[in-house]
């Protein structure tokens, strides 16, 4: 079924190519697309020089080694507990303690982070838009969808120098 699902894509891309060249191009429309500007952007490059990503990561270290050392003072709570001989009961009842704080402080950086990461990326996303408008680009490609792009149509560092200012 695998096979199947890539043979049938390729045929469709294949097929496509064959067919949409010779269907509904009018010779405006050829002159027109030779007057495409079309540049490629390195998106991870561009997001990691970002200082609002860069200070967003180190932020994030911070809080995760925040939460890491209440975890850290709770488990040693907890062993104390057990050294002191405490009931299995109280020891159950601890450890269930334990494990709820960890879920909480899990859920609440991965829930922060989550936000203001996309937050950051659609500054990035909006930056390429603005930079791609106002230099005259009719399309911007990233990374994922590239398989080559010569160094005349890579818009990265200037993607990076504007996000500087």
């Amino acid at each position: 079924m695998k096979n199947f699902s890539k043979f049938f894509v390729v045929a469709v891309v294949l097929l496509a190519f064959l067919i949409i060249p010779k269907v509904g191009i009018s010779e405006e429309s050829k002159k027109t697309g030779k007057d495409l500007k079309i540049a490629f952007v390195q998106m991870e490059k561009v997001t990691q020089n970002y200082y609002k990503w860069v200070d967003l990561q180190e932020k994030y270290k911070n809080d995760l080694q925040y939460y890491q050392n209440k975890i850290n003072q709770m488990q040693q709570d907890f062993e104390n507990l057990k050294k002191s001989g405490a009931s299995q009961e109280v020891l159950t009842q601890k450890q269930q303690e334990l494990q709820v704080r960890v879920s909480e402080y899990q859920k609440a950086i991965q829930d922060e982070y989550t936000q203001k990461t996309n937050k950051i990326l659609d500054e990035v996303k909006n930056k390429v838009i603005e930079y791609a408008k106002e230099n005259g680009y009719n399309l911007v490609l990233y990374e994922p969808s590239v398989i080559y792009a010569d160094e005349l149509v890579d818009i990265t560092a200037q993607i990076i120098e504007m996000l500087k200012k």
